[in-house]
């Protein structure tokens, strides 16, 4: 019960301030960083040896320390000391070294970056009574998103040598790697032509902290993917995987570790041993948490980096974000396009590290999704991304009629269920002036005839899934089996798997029951609202590390069912439902509004989060075609064209249900 009124209030508090700030545009100071802050937490994490911290997105510990660095009411402050002070008393404490300041950081950077410049680390630089002292220190060179050097140094005892070290051998890789792609000695002009190319990552570890056997028993070693070091040791030799390694090897944690264990031996069979047999066999494991700052592409500054990424922080979301992401994801989508001089339409879904597609092409269901997403945003204003929006959008409609060798019918099954959705929202005059568009139309409506019937509902090729999308399609359409479509489908669906008929289903209900004064499904729609709030990740249920999850809505917290980018087709359907008066009554004074304003300005964070950003460019070798796009989830580097049209029709409705919430009368209230 406690529990539920902590977060309660916090929802509340946090909703407060985004109505303030959205409708009355109050000046607010930009919240510092909290990486200066976590790192200090680290070393109070670090005092409890036989207390391991955990990351609170897998199996918790018994205590979670990470979460006082978000916690803000008094009672939970005063809780979090508690904690504190038993895990200081029942934990020995392990020596630590000073916390290493953001600044501070920051100058190890430049320094390095000046020896990257030079192509050089020149002796006297090595050792300064002012270098700070690292366990850990990793420095990784690129070239067009090519790792062409990386340098990687453990002591286990801190080490004011470790940077310079590891810049030396990042440094001779680059320069070997540059020797065998060109036919004679490179001169120096070419070498400072070269250094103005090559983009810079570092990560620092100031101390690392020998692993539990309770943590190696765990999925993930007990670490959270993306933002810890591991590091193995056999005997006096030593390997560690950063995150920047294992995001661009495109690995998980346990396979990073059978991946250390065989190059430590030497032995093949060692990526098939247990973490048991590797203990067995004297292989001991050790964790950091290191500071990670990136170029962002050449040329660029060094930015602090979570998991890879920027933090999208609480008191930057309101509804010019929402409009800015929706403008990026919105040029993602633009930049699919099919390379060659066929008519494939776009590309499917990209890895982010390597730049290939994977499939080639993508699907007619997402192609048309994409388009409708691309018509939607380009009704939402007169910018050239919106004339550009819709005139790329028609163009994929085109295409799909254009069906190329080897492509799926986008006049079958879903496929065209999403085609008539996307052609519904371009006039008649324009489909019926249009050769290509009217066939595909006509072909398509002829198609739903096979997906729905009173009698047989739902054939067996139509997934269960995608039962709301057929039934989206009915209405868009204006079939007279529309209304049996959508009670089948709410009827066939259990409540707690209603999420999954989102956001189709919904947006079908809505539009059936037009401007009557009650939706007929108007309580399971708000049941599975309630379902996703409480499935909604607060602060308190995360730690320090994993607090880029918050918004996020996860349905089992444990080390499965993390949230994804699959979760964003329900959060779409809620913000439409925000800007419901029958759904969600009330006036922007009203608390019962200001939660629910709060909930969806939260997950639209975590939308956000999701988001390939300029600032993890480096990392990509298609940058142009990857920015923008919205990732499968925080650990996993692809982008979906799908997914991204999902997330930018979400971001539409948000922007819509705000301003249909500001513009309702409230009764003595008046803005002067």
């Amino acid at each position: 019960m406690a529990t539920r009124l902590r977060r309660s209030f916090i929802a509340k508090m946090s909703s407060m301030l985004f109505i303030l700030k959205s409708f009355f545009k109050l000046s607010s100071q930009k919240i510092p960083r909290a990486r200066t802050c976590a790192r200090t937490m680290r070393r109070t994490e670090q005092t409890s040896r036989s207390k391991s911290q955990v990351s609170l997105l897998g199996p918790g510990g018994p205590y979670r320390l990470g979460k006082m660095v978000k916690l803000q009411t008094p009672t939970t402050r005063f809780l979090s000391c508690i904690a504190l002070l038993l895990v200081l008393v029942l934990g020995p404490t392990v020596a630590s070294a000073q916390a290493l300041s953001a600044p501070d950081a920051m100058d190890v950077y430049r320094t390095i970056d000046s020896w990257v410049r030079e192509w050089e680390v020149k002796d006297e630089q090595i050792v300064g009574e002012s270098t700070p002292a690292f366990a850990c220190v990793s420095v990784t060179l690129r070239l067009d998103g090519r790792v062409i050097g990386r340098g990687q140094i453990v002591n286990p005892d801190p080490n004011s040598e470790s940077v310079a070290l590891a810049a030396r051998v990042a440094i001779a890789q680059a320069r070997s790697w540059v020797r065998t792609k060109v036919d004679e000695e490179p001169t120096q002009d070419f070498w400072d032509s070269m250094s103005s190319r090559v983009t810079l990552s570092i990560e620092l570890v100031d101390q690392i902290v020998p692993m539990t056997d309770l943590e190696l028993t765990l999925p993930s070693l007990g670490l959270s993917s993306g933002t810890q070091a591991l590091i193995m040791h056999l005997g006096e030799r030593a390997e560690v995987m950063t995150p920047d390694e294992i995001i661009t090897l495109g690995m998980g944690i346990e396979q990073a570790a059978y991946s250390m264990a065989t190059t430590l031996s030497s032995d093949g069979a060692m990526a098939l041993a247990s973490v048991k047999e590797l203990i067995d066999r004297g292989y001991t494991f050790s964790r950091g948490d290191p500071i990670w700052i990136a170029q962002s592409a050449p040329n660029q500054g060094g930015v602090f980096l979570d998991r890879g990424s920027r933090m999208i922080e609480e008191s930057r979301v309101g509804t010019a974000s929402v409009r800015n992401m929706s403008e990026r994801l919105a040029g993602y989508l633009l930049a699919q396009r099919w390379p060659g001089a066929e008519r494939y339409g776009i590309v499917g879904t990209r890895e982010i590290v390597s730049g290939r597609a994977t499939p080639e092409v993508a699907l007619p269901y997402e192609q048309a999704m994409v388009a409708t997403a691309l018509l939607r945003f380009s009704e939402q204003g007169k910018k050239p991304i919106h004339t550009r929006s819709r005139d790329e959008a028609i163009r994929i409609l085109k295409d799909l009629r254009a069906v190329q060798p080897g492509e799926p019918e986008p006049w079958t099954g879903i496929h065209a269920s999403a085609s008539l959705i996307a052609l519904s929202y371009l006039n008649n005059e324009q489909i019926e002036s249009d050769e290509e568009l009217s066939r595909l139309n006509e072909r398509c409506i002829n198609a739903l005839d096979s997906l729905y019937s009173p009698i047989d509902g739902f054939p067996d090729s139509v997934p269960a899934g995608a039962r709301g999308l057929v039934a989206w399609s009915l209405v868009r359409s204006g079939n007279k089996y529309a209304s049996s479509a959508v009670r089948a489908v709410f009827r066939d669906t259990p409540q707690g798997q209603l999420v999954s008929q989102m956001p189709f289903l919904g947006w079908a209900e809505l539009e059936l029951a037009g401007n009557a004064s009650e939706v007929p499904a108007a309580t399971a729609l708000s049941q599975m609202r309630s379902m996703m709030w409480d499935h909604q990740l607060v602060s308190s249920d995360l730690d320090w590390r994993d607090r880029d999850y918050l918004g996020a809505v996860v349905f089992t917290k444990g080390t499965t069912g993390l949230p994804t980018s699959r979760n964003l087709r329900p959060i779409a359907m809620i913000c439409t439902m925000l800007g419901d008066p029958r759904l969600t009554p009330g006036t922007i004074v009203d608390m019962g509004i200001a939660s629910e304003i709060g909930h969806c300005a939260a997950a639209m964070r975590f939308v956000d989060q999701l988001v390939m950003s300029d600032a993890s460019g480096f990392l990509s070798r298609s940058p142009d075609r990857t920015i923008g796009g919205i990732r499968s989830s925080l650990s996993e580097w692809e982008v979906s064209p799908a997914s991204s049209a999902i997330a930018l029709l979400a971001a539409i409705e948000f922007d819509r249900s705000i301003r249909a919430i500001g513009a309702r009368p409230t009764p003595g209230f008046s803005p002067e």
